[in-house]
């Protein structure tokens, strides 16, 4: 926000020096000029501040990889040398997995500062710490979180519907109607395959069926297919 503001202030200031000391240059050269420096200045924020923004997004996901890789680690030692049980290595993972989403979370925190300068960077910080919560099963601050959100990618759009349906939200249909051409191929499977389970749950086997046959026309995704198939 507080880069859009100078950059029209600097915008303007160009302008008005332009009017007041050049008398030979048409007026409409000013203006012209005058949004040149807006959309310069607007580029030059952009560049600064994204560099920033992608030092913070890449240590999250650097956390996020790394506890990947340390569970992996795990779960390939226990097929080699079982121990405890299975139920017993699944906490140990699953603490493991919480352990690296908290630290993502907190780094999250960095982004902070930041969203004075730019009017989506607090939405683009809420979506990634729903989706954080999402997957810790913070089902309250998901809820909180879910109205500041976007929208831009699939999971995100699922996560949204699927906590529509737990609360009986009755937009649960029109957020589907109205994201459903956003998504085709592969990145609609999940926004499909979610909302026919959703309507099959609610015992609507008809229109659950309908909405895999759209699906078909688009996709050859094999869940769609297999899911088509069984409830046809």
């Amino acid at each position: 926000m507080i880069s859009l503001i100078i950059s029209i202030l600097a915008g303007f200031g160009v302008y008005e020096i332009l009017v007041a000391t050049t008398d030979q240059l048409p007026h409409v050269w000013c203006v012209i000029f005058g949004a040149l420096t807006v959309l310069a200045s607007q580029l030059i924020f952009g560049l600064f501040f994204r560099k920033k923004i992608n030092a913070v997004t890449e240590a999250i996901q650097q956390v996020i990889a790394e506890g990947q890789q340390k569970i992996q680690r795990k779960a390939n030692m226990f097929q080699t040398k079982p121990a405890g049980g299975i139920k017993h290595m699944q906490k140990l993972l699953e603490k493991d997995q919480e352990k690296s989403i908290r630290e993502a979370l907190e780094l999250t925190k960095r982004m902070e500062p930041l969203w004075k300068w730019s009017l989506l960077l607090k939405k683009q910080t809420d979506t990634m710490r729903m989706q954080f919560h999402y997957q810790l099963g913070e089902f309250k601050e998901v809820d909180a979180l879910l109205p500041n959100c976007l929208f831009m990618e699939p999971l995100a759009m699922a996560m949204k519907m699927a906590r529509q349906y737990k609360n009986n939200d009755p937009a649960l249909e029109k957020t589907f109607k109205s994201k459903k051409r956003k998504f085709k191929g592969d990145d609609g499977v999940i926004i499909h395959a979610l909302y026919s389970w959703i309507l099959l749950k609610r015992g609507d086997a008809d229109s659950a069926l309908k909405v895999l046959t759209d699906a078909k026309e688009w996709t050859s995704d094999e869940t769609i297919l297999k899911n088509w198939e069984a409830l046809a």
